[in-house]
């Protein structure tokens, strides 16, 4: 009776003490499981740690547990996956009652108002989590202490970070768990939403890459919203351990005991508090016959059921296409209008729970009218995406990818113009993309081929992007002004973009310590070899400098099988090796390169490169640097009685493994 008194007398208050402690004790396994985990990750590990002593010979007993208790905020990249676990798994336990008829009306029999009966369970299943957090935290600092390692400021870290992150993925799926009456449902909800902003992106990417030329990806504002709505991978991001670098260079060990970005961890905890108190919302109103129901609200089965057969109808017309090996609009517009039923039917039979849905027909064909007006939309370009090209006044810069060419050496393919008439002709290659037919199918229409990407930089500060691929290039048209295989050439030959590929503004902030050569005909031995040069490397690199400049070497050829090409490069190619500025700093890490490589592709005319490699012994009448040409006419000759079926030469035949001899 006395029981019964305190019961009434808590239906005015928010919070129900005896509802808190009988689902605490309860569902008491999920937080001593979830406790015991961190008590082997954090205070256990040490003291086996302790026991066992150091593993590095460089460092004493204390110094390494104190290198461990540095290290702690290294964890929360594990802990941010098991808020995700947790968090589900808490609140389905505390709101289980939610999905069964008769323990629903049980409990919101009791002389309580909803406001006491949901903070109340809200409230114990986050101590499942937070508890754990505040024992382990006080037994690591005792531990920790006793043995001489004591570090507050990254075990507070990892206290308020983990606590932060629990309580957001714990809020969004108490959140989830407002909309479903269905046990089973909650998880896969509180799964796909965590992760449907990548999805719907992705798909939405992959639809909009086959309807319209030139696209690739949406613009980076909408990836940044895009990775705020993904929070796994945002919060393991953002609680990445955040290092310091020592004096010296490089980078030391977890110096601040901080993470990247604990102002992200904030705001997705501040994210928790607001989801918590719109579930509260959503709770009030909820009605306790729609425990069974795969949702629960009647406002968001709509919603709900468009959705679902949206998404279906994207993944399943995408899929099918893969599959099936269907390309063009026309083929993803009936496949996903046919998968955009299905998926509406099957939305329909979740929410009546019942095969018999075919009187749903009317919101079939509303949905089918909408999917294919989309489709026609974007295919037909109704937006006038395909054509749409930036005024060159309202260019800051522009990024060109995929304009490489011939040779293959450590030439890159990105180039970055600002000056106007640079601008200018990247805009006419744009302009000269749009029009020129890609490659359809396989079938072959040009001698060579090439793929174009543009990033502008508009003088807003918006970006603006393209993506061209399997652009035809044809030799006749290289002297043809105006023709797209002319303007890439221009842009290719210039010398100031040759230099921009190379790099060596980059390259050059090492020093050369070394220099080889791979692949030199030896005509005793009749194979190639390589020579490794012992010193003159800052010469070699001086030589090809010079030659760079006098426009010996470097050369590009946008036609790959072109005559000049095979005329004017050699197959052998110059490598030189640098070491970077820091390497000699004993304090940077293994996984930081010491050194790196750098090679060129000689030529027939770089003078002065072939004369400093003839007087260092390098080149010879015995050793020497044939074109391509030459290096096709010997393959053929050699490997004809060697080919494939379709007459082609077998790749592992056209490289010998090459001798290696050094020079002085």
């Amino acid at each position: 009776m006395n029981w019964e008194v305190r019961t009434m007398r808590s239906g005015t208050s928010f919070f129900n003490g005896t509802l808190y402690r009988k689902a605490f004790f309860r569902f008491w396994p999920i937080w001593a499981l979830y406790g015991t985990m961190w008590l082997l990750i954090l205070p256990l590990r040490f003291l086996a740690e302790a026991m066992r002593g150091s593993v590095r010979s460089d460092l004493t007993d204390t110094e390494y547990l104190l290198q461990m208790a540095k290290d702690i905020p290294d964890m929360l990249s594990f802990g941010v996956f098991t808020a995700l676990v947790a968090g589900v798994v808490c609140a389905m336990a505390v709101f289980s009652y939610l999905y069964s008829s008769r323990s629903a009306c049980m409990m919101h029999a009791l002389p309580a108002r909803r406001e006491a009966l949901f903070v109340s369970h809200y409230l114990a299943g986050l101590s499942f989590l937070l508890l754990p957090h505040l024992a382990v935290y006080a037994l690591t600092v005792a531990v920790e202490a006793a043995l001489g390692c004591l570090e507050l400021v990254p075990l507070t870290t990892w206290l308020l970070t983990q606590s932060g992150v629990c309580l957001f993925f714990y809020s969004f799926a108490v959140f989830c768990a407002m909309f479903t009456g269905n046990l089973v449902a909650l998880p896969v909800f509180y799964g796909i939403l965590n992760f449907l902003a990548t999805i719907l992106v992705r798909l939405v990417e992959t639809v909009c890459s086959t309807f319209l030329y030139g696209f690739e990806q949406f613009p980076s504002q909408v990836w940044d919203a895009r990775a705020w709505l993904t929070p796994v991978r945002n919060l393991t991001t953002a609680v990445s351990p955040e290092y310091q670098a020592s004096p010296g260079g490089g980078f030391t060990s977890i110096l601040t005991g901080g993470i990247q970005s604990p102002e992200t961890v904030a705001v997705y905890a501040a994210a928790g508090v607001v989801l918590a108190a719109a579930a509260l919302l959503v709770y009030r109103t909820r009605h306790i016959e729609s425990a069974g129901d795969v949702v629960a609200v009647k406002l968001v089965r709509p919603v709900f059921k468009y959705g679902f057969a949206f998404c279906t109808g994207l993944t399943g017309g995408m899929a099918t296409c893969s599959v099936l090996l269907l390309t063009g609009s026309l083929s993803l517009t009936v496949w996903v209008l046919v998968w955009s039923l299905i998926g509406y039917f099957a939305a329909e039979m979740l929410l009546k729970k019942s095969f018999r849905v075919l009187k749903a027909w009317k919101g079939s064909v509303a949905l089918g009218a909408v999917m294919l007006l989309l489709c026609l939309s974007v295919s037909l370009d109704w937006y006038g995406f395909e054509n749409r090209v930036p005024a060159a006044d309202q260019v800051e810069s522009v990024e060109l990818w995929g304009l490489n060419g011939a040779p293959v050496d450590d030439a890159g393919s990105k180039l970055t113009f600002t000056a106007p008439e640079d601008v200018a002709l990247a805009i006419q290659l744009h302009q000269l993309a749009i029009q020129a037919e890609p490659e359809a199918n396989g079938e072959s229409s040009g001698e060579c081929y090439t793929h174009l990407y543009f990033t502008y930089t508009l003088s807003d500060g918006r970006t603006f992007e393209r993506a061209y691929t399997g652009l035809p290039l044809f030799e006749s048209d290289l002297e043809q002004e105006g023709t797209l295989t002319w303007t890439a050439n221009q842009i290719l030959s210039d010398r100031d973009n040759a230099a921009q590929m190379y790099g060596f503004d980059q390259i050059e902030k090492g020093r050369v310590v070394d220099a080889y050569l791979d692949m030199v005909w030896n005509t005793q031995t009749q194979s190639y070899e390589t020579v490794y040069i012992d010193g003159s490397a800052q010469e070699l690199y001086d030589a090809v400098k010079q030659d760079f400049a006098e426009g010996t070497i470097g050369v590009r050829y946008l036609l790959e099988d072109s005559q000049e090409r095979y005329d004017n490069t050699c197959v052998t190619d110059l490598y030189f090796v640098f070491m970077s500025q820091t390497s000699d700093d004993p304090s940077q890490p293994e996984d930081v390169p010491s050194s790196y490589e750098w090679h060129i592709t000689l030529t027939p005319n770089a003078s002065h490169t072939l004369a400093l490699l003839r007087e260092l012994g390098a080149l010879d009448e015995t050793h020497i640097a044939p074109t391509y040409g030459e290096y096709l006419s010997d393959t053929e000759t050699t490997y004809d009685g060697y080919r494939n079926p379709d007459g082609s030469i077998p790749e592992d035949l056209l490289y010998d493994a090459p001798d290696t001899r050094t020079v002085s």
